[in-house]
């Protein structure tokens, strides 16, 4: 095994450990220099973050999976619609501040991580398809994003449309087209081995750019946290709920259409571990100085636990015996 494999295993391995360590030291940071903004770090990281993912990832793969379209249309189904919509109605009954709820609405609507695909290749997935849905639901949410919140919260939070879009063509069409003309650029030059060589570490890099990401989220949050830690604890108690009913009616749609184990994996996991970088980078810049940050402060911290806790139990729900 190769030193990048094995780094790439031992980063995946703590993943949970590094996501509260972001947080924490980013609350430290905040805490002991609360006249440093690193917000502006933010769009950079999370361009960086979704641009070393598309590096590796080869096009041939959307020709096999689009062979299979209603595993694609369901897939589609949870993570644009029912994820927002559940994110939405867990957060309306039992939150009472507007700009929270539309903060779990937002971590709800945004696109599937990188993650949903190394969660996938745990579970014995189909990674292909979890690539597929990650792609797909990236550039469909340039539109879906703000006019998801616009129908869900628009009547009680005001949702700056135009500047949501910007952000995510921003966010989603430079990035794409930098990785895409990187990777063309590298195949024809020196050859596809250099990229499977280097392949452990694109997921390893994206996934330091996320981490990032939290660290400065955190710190922008920092003194209203560190101040009154009563105002997060009740958020990331109804974040729980959210994961668990998100796990439970993933797997319940994919039973019900009657999907085999390995096409099940990345639709539940695709609806329920969202790329809560972008959802940040987009409460930054559309909703400053508000609540909306912390909501998703709080999906960060219990998105990782829950996929870890749901890792063991998704198998049994799906009724499969997993060596795990």
């Amino acid at each position: 095994m190769s030193k990048l494999v094995r780094f790439n295993a031992f980063f995946r391995r703590f993943m949970t450990l590094w996501v509260f360590l972001s947080i924490f030291s980013g609350l430290a940071f905040g805490y002991a220099f609360p006249n440093v903004n690193l917000s502006f770090l933010v769009l950079p990281l999370v361009f960086l973050m979704i641009y070393v993912m598309i590096i590796p990832t080869r096009f041939s793969l959307f020709v096999r999976v689009f062979r299979s379209p209603k595993e694609i249309v369901l897939g589609l189904v949870n993570i644009l619609l029912v994820a927002p919509l559940i994110a939405f109605a867990v957060s309306s009954l039992l939150l009472s501040d507007h700009n929270l709820v539309a903060g779990f609405t937002l971590a709800g609507a945004v696109p599937p991580g990188g993650m949903n695909a190394a969660w996938t290749g745990l579970l014995g997935g189909n990674v292909p398809l979890a690539i597929v849905l990650q792609a797909l639901t990236l550039i469909i949410s340039v539109v879906q994003v703000p006019y998801t919140l616009q129908v869900l919260v628009g009547a009680y939070v005001r949702i700056p449309i135009n500047l949501l879009m910007k952000s995510l063509a921003v966010l989603v069409f430079l990035p794409l087209t930098a990785g895409f003309l990187t990777r063309q650029g590298i195949v024809r030059s020196v050859g596809e081995k250099v990229i499977d060589r280097a392949r452990p570490l694109f997921p390893v890099l994206s996934g330091i750019c996320a981490l990032s990401v939290v660290f400065v989220a955190s710190s922008l949050q920092a003194k209203k946290i560190v101040t009154n830690p009563s105002s997060i604890y009740y958020t990331i108690a109804v974040a729980i709920i959210y994961y668990v009913i998100l796990f439970f009616t993933g797997s319940f749609l994919a039973k019900l259409a009657k999907l085999n184990y390995e096409n099940s994996i990345p639709i539940i996991y695709g609806g329920a571990t969202k790329n809560l970088s972008i959802a940040i980078a987009l409460a930054i810049s559309a909703f400053p100085k508000s609540n909306v940050v912390l909501a998703i402060i709080s999906c960060f911290m219990v998105q990782m636990p829950m996929a870890s806790v749901f890792f063991r139990v998704v198998p049994k729900m799906l009724g499969k015996r997993l060596e795990i």
